[in-house]
């Protein structure tokens, strides 16, 4: 291996405080709406799973546009990540649309699937902040956790 093939270690940057409290603060409406939807009052089932799943859209197309963000900012923006951070969002909706065209059980693992995908795309990205792994997988977690407690809820409903 030549020396001019190593990249020099990232410094990890600290994660500020404010920027886990908003991150934190975008992760609530996820275990919170799974909750109600699994263990709460049958008449809070509906609308908490329609919370889910929105938030889920809105969430999938913010990371998108994070990347779009981190990518604009290359001196050689790559097309192929800008378009994939385009497509992220796009998937969203299209899950979220056909909601009412296929089972809940198949757009809940839609999201799951959805993520995932993005998460891993994430963390294939060279020439990101250090913190921004962190970030996206506590999202991702929460995301996918949430969502998975009410794919099973729902497949035994």
């Amino acid at each position: 291996m030549l020396m001019d093939d190593v990249r020099p270690a990232r410094r990890a940057e600290s994660i500020p405080i404010a920027l886990w409290v908003i991150a934190l603060t975008a992760v609530a409406p996820f275990p919170g709406a799974a909750i109600v939807y699994c263990y709460g009052p049958a008449k809070f089932a509906a609308p908490a799973l329609g919370v889910l799943l929105t938030w889920s859209a809105v969430v999938l197309s913010f990371l998108g546009g994070v990347r779009w963000g981190l990518e604009t900012r290359e001196p050689r923006p790559r097309w192929q990540r800008q378009t994939f951070s385009a497509l992220c969002a796009m998937a969203a909706m299209v899950v979220l649309l056909a909601r009412d065209r296929a089972p809940d059980t198949w757009i809940l693992g839609g999201f799951i699937v959805a993520f995932l995908i993005q998460w891993l795309f994430d963390h294939q990205t060279p020439d990101s902040p250090s913190r921004y792994p962190l970030l996206s997988t506590t999202l991702t977690a929460a995301a996918c956790i949430s969502l998975s407690l009410a794919l099973e809820s729902a497949m035994h409903a």
